[in-house]
């Protein structure tokens, strides 16, 4: 019993993984100057490429050795605060190998897919991971511009949708307490 529930679970997600590869590869380099001048200003020891594609409608990172911030298609190029928030925000799951911790969070629930327990760490881990992007990007342009940030937030959860577990998305947990979180930083 073990076993199948075992291989249903990595099933779903390698199917997950699959078509949301099948939609990524599709995607289409950002050529624009605040991309090149932001990827100038942003160096990491692993190349970061920013595409955009049709198949998304928030900000999201995906690759590990090769990170690429995937953008929508619908994105406001000329809107450079909020890209700025944007990137920022995808910058720092970079850094901290956030893709590597999701895989391990999602190798543990399939593993331990019957306990419940694991199921809570998985949202709860997620929900975290964002929420202390959210605040290293507040930590990052300032404490002025929480409100800003909370806007940009707003507008990407307005915009989101379907679902991709193994990448690490701009808005993936509930916003009302990312919301929250945000305005009492200090």
């Amino acid at each position: 019993i073990w076993g199948i529930g075992a291989a249903l679970c990595t099933l779903y997600f390698a199917i997950a993984y699959v078509r949301c590869r099948r939609e990524f590869k599709s995607s289409q380099p950002v050529e624009n100057a605040f991309v090149t001048g932001w990827l100038a200003e942003h160096k990491c020891q692993r190349p970061i490429t920013i595409r955009q594609t049709y198949g998304i409608w928030a900000p999201l990172t995906y690759g590990i050795f090769r990170p690429i911030i995937l953008m929508p298609a619908a994105t406001k190029w000329t809107d450079t605060r909020n890209l700025q928030y944007i990137l920022a925000h995808e910058y720092v799951h970079i850094r901290r190998f956030d893709g590597v911790t999701k895989f391990i969070l999602t190798a543990a629930l399939c593993t331990h897919w019957f306990n419940p327990l694991v199921w809570c760490m998985y949202v709860l881990a997620n929900r975290d991971i964002e929420l202390s992007c959210d605040e290293k990007v507040v930590r990052i342009f300032g404490e002025t511009t929480k409100s800003a940030y909370a806007l940009t937030l707003i507008g990407m959860e307005e915009k989101k949708s379907g679902l991709t577990p193994l990448y690490n998305s701009f808005s993936k947990n509930a916003i009302e307490e990312r919301i929250e979180a945000i305005m009492k930083i200090k």
